[in-house]
């Protein structure tokens, strides 16, 4: 086995642990644009996946796949929400209706129901039980992030966690979709995220403030 071979494999077998982490920092973050670092370096190790996969398989469309993602998930789709926070000139701090300490001590719980759940799975498919777990951890915990933030950018970032969850999910299952399906997932992403930005302009706009836990006032 050569150095490349070995970097692979080492990969491969970290991503689950680099993927773990920023879940927990995710949960314990206090300000948003913490979080939204947090995403872009989750995207990362999502793609250094992705590129180990390519490599252990010889696909040419996982590369693709992988450039994809970095330009995307690490590059654009950040880029786009620092600039959602710096416009808005809000609070930067995130609003949650549980504590850092509460929520780190969720978000745990949740990686262990992850390894409990997919236990079945790996034993039938003979598929890597730490990154179908991570995928699993990733779902639960951007719904948690989603259920538990009141800030609609928060919300926002809880959906592409997410998002994450699903894409390595079909990565570790099936070695990745068709390009033609992720390229026109990623297009799709995008095109969220921007009419996103937009829906969180309008609710500073109408109610100047960001707290979605306020328009339950609004329910006749």
């Amino acid at each position: 086995m050569g150095l490349v071979d070995i970097a692979a494999a080492k990969t491969l077998a970290s991503s689950a642990v680099f993927i773990f982490i920023t879940l927990l920092l995710l949960a314990s973050a206090k300000r948003t644009r913490t979080c939204i670092v947090l995403f872009s370096m989750q995207g990362a190790v999502v793609t250094a996946q992705i590129l180990a996969t390519a490599y252990v398989h010889r696909s040419a469309e996982a590369y693709a796949i992988a450039f994809l993602v970095l330009v995307i998930k690490v590059l654009a789709i950040p880029y786009l929400l620092l600039r959602i926070v710096d416009r808005l000139n809000m609070p930067r701090e995130v609003k949650a209706s549980t504590t850092s300490a509460q929520s780190v001590f969720i978000t745990a719980a949740l990686i262990l129901l992850s390894f409990l759940v997919v236990q079945p799975y790996v034993r039938a498919f003979n598929i890597d039980e730490d990154m179908l777990a991570a995928a699993i951890a990733l779902v639960l915990t951007g719904c948690f992030l989603m259920v538990s933030r009141k800030k609609a950018l928060m919300q926002v970032i809880g959906l592409l966690v997410l998002e994450n969850g699903v894409f390595l999910a079909a990565l570790t299952s099936t070695f990745g979709m068709p390009l033609v399906i992720e390229i026109g997932i990623f297009f799709d992403l995008l095109m969220g995220v921007f009419l996103m930005g937009l829906f969180v302009f309008r609710i500073r706009d109408t109610f100047d403030h960001l707290d979605v836990s306020k328009l339950r006032r609004l329910r006749g």
